[in-house]
């Protein structure tokens, strides 16, 4: 009798524990963006019309496609370098970053702006968040909620893992 109650009850921890892990969504883990990433895709999500969005008091959203992002998950470091267009100037930028934890069950993928000694550049001592629509080993889909002329538009970024290599 004893054993049928064990086996029951290993069953039961089981099966929940395996449609937990099935449905429901795990929260993002820093090991998960270790490596090299691109953004392959910048969308607006809103009402119909043009946008154009500064992003990251850095440059033109335009800017951002195709750029590199290298994220190092055991001390929260990185870098994004974005690449000579007609409209965009080269440059790269050390990140600070972590994921924050809303009290809604969502996530949020955050950094600030640093210089070589990880110390906020200037006197900027905030940062900036994305939403984190989707995290997987190889495909991140984050926005930036915004509103231009008291129009709210959403900014979507997809991440494509490129190499596992971290070299800042």
């Amino acid at each position: 009798m004893k054993q049928l109650i064990s086996t029951l009850l290993c069953v039961v921890i089981f099966s929940c524990s395996a449609s937990k892990s099935a449905t429901g969504a795990s929260k993002p883990n820093k090991r998960d963006l270790k490596g090299t990433w691109d953004i392959t895709n910048i969308r607006f999500v809103g009402e119909e019309g043009l946008y154009k969005a500064y992003i990251f008091d850095t440059a033109d959203s335009a800017c951002f496609k195709n750029s590199e992002w290298v994220f190092i998950p055991n001390n929260g470091t990185g870098k994004f370098t974005l690449n000579q267009t007609n409209n965009c100037d080269a440059m790269t930028q050390r990140i600070l970053w972590s994921f924050f934890e809303a009290g809604d069950d969502s996530t949020y993928f955050q950094f600030k702006l640093v210089d070589e000694k990880n110390k906020p550049l200037g006197d900027k001592k905030s940062g900036y968040r994305m939403h984190i629509n989707n995290l997987s080993s190889s495909v991140m889909e984050a926005k930036i909620e915004t509103t231009n002329q008291g129009k709210d538009f959403d900014v979507v970024f997809t991440f494509q893992k490129i190499s596992d290599d971290i070299n800042l």
